[in-house]
């Protein structure tokens, strides 16, 4: 059974509804706080004037005391409260302002008052002394103005409560609307733009906020979007034109002994085999390029000496090249792939050897934890604006140079990325005496 698909809500809708749910639930607990806290004051109100009124009884002139506990008498020394009772200790009302039975059956310790809610009233009763005798005094209110009041209320929130949601969730969606609009425009735009289209940008509403930030950083990933694509172009191009032209030699080479019997010159021969083995290292090159941009090199983690692989390329570059070799090799350990730190050596001797007018230098350190490699020639060096640009693919800073003399342009792209393999850097700079000085740092061992 297919599983249903899971239907998302919009991010204004879920916003909405967690302002109306926060607000509800806040309002409810607001509310439901409010009313018991009125009714506890109105209340503790209520208690205290029922306080005030059994210490009046206490405090009355003795003449106005009920005289013979037969003789019920209308008596109320209080009048602000509703009701004041005193009944002996046989539990006998002897006068009040209800002398028919006492409102409650309290029996409150010496010193000490007794509370109670009974019939709709608010009662308290003490021990008091009067003429020598003992009595109760009872006090009441009725508790009907404080449920009116806290009823009141009640229903003012049943209505304000509801309405306040409903207000809070119209606003809430609007803001949401208003803050969420720059967003579905940056949406549209990115919607709108196509392979053929990565220059156009999304509008920036200004600012610093988070919406801004967004369009900043959308811009800033259509750039790089770009020059990547930019960058694949030329690579796509750069490629097949140097793999055109080695082609294109051999093909000849091909149809020419072909329509000579099957017999070709030593020179054409020679020139096929070079072109073959520049297609080789070509198609090699864009091989090792190819897997470190899917996702590395997977090279060897091994000890290597890096001053021993740097000793045996000036022992080669002594034997292949007419200009003189200096070395200063410090010995230095680094981890990592001796064939791949091989290939970085030779690729930076070669285009010292192409740009070299007399000598190489060749120079192994240590700095500040790191393993530092330098190659230097005495040529023409790199102008500082190009210093960047000659680590991408296919760049020959020297349009006028023959592909015979000026390799691939895939040497210095290969070295910085096995130095970066590596955990390294690779960078180009202006040789004390003139010329260009390539340093690659790699960390090293202790």
């Amino acid at each position: 059974m297919a599983a249903r698909p899971v239907t998302r809500v919009g991010v204004r809708r879920r916003l909405v509804w967690a302002t109306v749910a926060v607000t509800a639930v806040a309002l409810v607990l607001g509310a439901v706080a409010g009313i018991l806290v009125l009714r506890q004051v109105l209340l503790d109100s209520t208690e205290s004037t029922l306080t005030t009124a059994i210490e009046e009884i206490e405090d009355s002139p003795t003449s106005s005391h009920p005289h013979g506990s037969d003789d019920r008498v209308q008596w109320n020394p209080h009048q602000k409260v509703a009701v004041v009772q005193l009944v002996d200790s046989s539990g006998k009302l002897v006068a009040g302002s209800r002398p028919d039975t006492p409102v409650a059956d309290l029996d409150p310790e010496p010193g000490q008052t007794a509370r109670t809610e009974t019939d709709g009233l608010l009662v308290l009763s003490k021990r008091v002394a009067l003429d020598g005798a003992d009595y109760t005094a009872v006090v009441g209110e009725p508790l009907r103005p404080i449920n009116v009041a806290v009823n009141t209320v009640v229903v003012m929130a049943a209505v304000a409560v509801p309405l306040t949601v409903v207000l809070m969730g119209l606003l809430a969606r609007r803001l949401t609307g208003r803050a969420l609009a720059p967003v579905e425009r940056i949406r549209e735009q990115v919607a709108a733009i196509g392979e053929a289209d990565l220059a156009r940008r999304v509008p920036e509403p200004g600012g610093e906020d988070e919406i801004a930030r967004l369009a900043a950083t959308m811009n800033e990933m259509l750039a790089r979007l770009e020059s990547a694509q930019q960058a694949q172009r030329r690579f796509v191009a750069d490629a097949g034109h140097e793999l055109r032209s080695p082609l294109t030699t051999i093909t000849s080479v091909l149809e020419l002994a072909e329509r000579n019997g099957g017999l070709t010159d030593p020179d054409s021969l020679r020139t096929a085999q070079d072109e073959t083995r520049r297609l080789g290292a070509l198609v090699g090159d864009l091989l090792l390029l190819a897997r470190s941009d899917e996702g590395g090199l997977a090279l060897r983690r091994d000890e290597v000496d890096l001053d021993d692989v740097v000793d045996a390329e000036r022992v080669r570059l002594r034997s292949t090249t007419d200009l003189a070799v200096e070395a200063s090799l410090t010995p230095v350990k680094v981890r990592g792939d001796r064939d791949a730190l091989a290939r970085l050596v030779r690729n930076l001797a070669d285009n010292a050897a192409r740009h070299g007018r007399t000598q190489i230098r060749l120079v192994t350190a240590e700095d500040a934890g790191d393993a530092v490699l330098e190659v230097s020639d005495d040529g023409p060096g790199v102008p500082a604006g190009e210093r960047d640009r000659v680590f991408d693919r296919f760049v020959r800073l020297d349009d006028a140079r023959g592909r015979s003399t000026g390799g691939t342009g895939l040497g210095l792209a290969i070295v910085r990325e096995i130095a970066r393999e590596h955990g390294g850097t690779a960078e180009v700079v202006e040789a004390p005496g003139g010329g260009a000085l390539f340093r690659v740092r790699i960390p090293r061992l202790p």
